[in-house]
């Protein structure tokens, strides 16, 4: 496999990595006992499936929650192995063996639950990254001049508002991840990214998949996820601020209305325009992934680089052949979803090329 002839993703998981092709998706996780358990099955977007999907900025929103789903239940099977090393385990000490059978029965969501989850963590996210920062911000003013009637205004100042307002969702990302980091857990799970970045970077450079051509590659990625939501994060600053001053403009009454009632309006409409934002988005990462060396592009992607340093950490040559394992699955799917173990013998191979 040589070349980048076609385009590859990846995320990381417990103790493992997913990749995503235009052939498959894959997910390779690491077990206790050394053995990589490899799932893959075939895969084709939404947006080559329905044409109208492929416009641009929609082709962005619809695939941006086709790789969450995909992504979530990627997270979902890591966690899955891991519960069954974790069972396997307390039996073994209990002088018990266990079946993969009864592990398989202790493990696993329904897609009701599944459903559930997805959606409890997107409504923690928007109270988070919309609601809180929009409240935030409106009484800013008060917290900083003592002044009870010094409110600080979307609609009057849009532009001071939503610079405020993206501050706090930068500080609010920077210090959730910096607190998670410090979880042994979570920074193997960063040092897993790391590798997943190095794999796709190796590929695309047209480099053979072994532990010593991948290891010397940087864990920085153009297209990453990181980059994707700090591009995410000024582009909302800008069009928040823009969509202020043209409700203002185009219904000057709107200031007029009660407050409680201009600000849930305000809010309502800055979660509906989150899609159109990520759609925005994801056009860019596109560009920056074509164009990576164009300066403009690089100022874009920056401050994706400076997230990155958060989100990944260097990986060991152990986490480098899971994700060498996870991507060669993606390019070479199942015909349907199927799981395969890899003996650590055979991993031994993929580090001698």
């Amino acid at each position: 496999m040589s070349g980048n002839e076609s385009p590859v993703g990846g995320q990381a998981v417990i103790e493992g990595v997913m990749m995503r092709t235009a052939r498959g998706v894959a997910i390779a996780v690491r077990r206790a006992d050394g053995r990589i358990v490899v799932r893959s099955e075939p895969y084709c977007p939404i947006t080559k499936r329905i044409r109208w999907l492929r416009f641009p900025i929609i082709r962005g929103a619809v695939s941006l929650f086709e790789m969450l789903a995909i992504g979530y239940r990627a997270l979902q099977f890591s966690a899955d192995e891991a519960t069954k090393d974790a069972k396997a385990a307390e039996a073994q000490k209990q002088g018990k063996v266990a079946s993969e059978k009864e592990g398989e029965e202790a493990t696993g969501m329904s897609k009701l639950e599944m459903a559930g989850t997805m959606a409890l963590s997107l409504v923690i996210a928007i109270a988070l990254f919309v609601v809180v920062p929009n409240l935030a911000t409106h009484y800013a003013a008060i917290l900083f001049t003592g002044q009870g009637d010094r409110r600080l205004l979307e609609e009057q100042s849009p532009i001071l508002y939503n610079l405020v307002s993206g501050m706090i969702r930068v500080a609010i990302t920077v210090g959730y991840i910096a607190a998670i980091s410090l979880m042994p857990d979570v920074r193997r799970l960063f040092q897993y990214h790391g590798a997943e970045h190095k794999t796709v970077s190796a590929y695309e450079a047209g480099k053979p998949l072994t532990v010593e051509n991948v290891r010397p590659f940087t864990t920085l990625h153009p297209r990453c996820g990181t980059t994707f939501i700090a591009i995410v994060l000024i582009v909302a600053i800008l069009v928040f601020a823009v969509y202020a001053r043209i409700l203002m403009l185009v219904w000057p009454e709107f200031g007029t209305l009660p407050f409680a009632l201009r600000k849930t309006f305000l809010i309502l409409s800055h979660i509906l325009l989150m899609p159109v934002i990520a759609g925005v988005c994801f056009e860019l990462l596109r560009l920056g992934g074509k164009y990576p060396n164009n300066p403009l592009i690089r100022i874009l992607i920056t401050p994706g680089y400076w997230f990155q340093r958060l989100t990944t950490k260097e990986p060991d040559d152990s986490m480098l052949e899971v994700a060498i394992c996870a991507l060669e699955a993606a390019f070479e799917p199942a015909a349907e979803p199927a799981e395969r173990i890899i003996e650590p013998a055979q991993d031994l191979q993929l580090a001698a090329g």
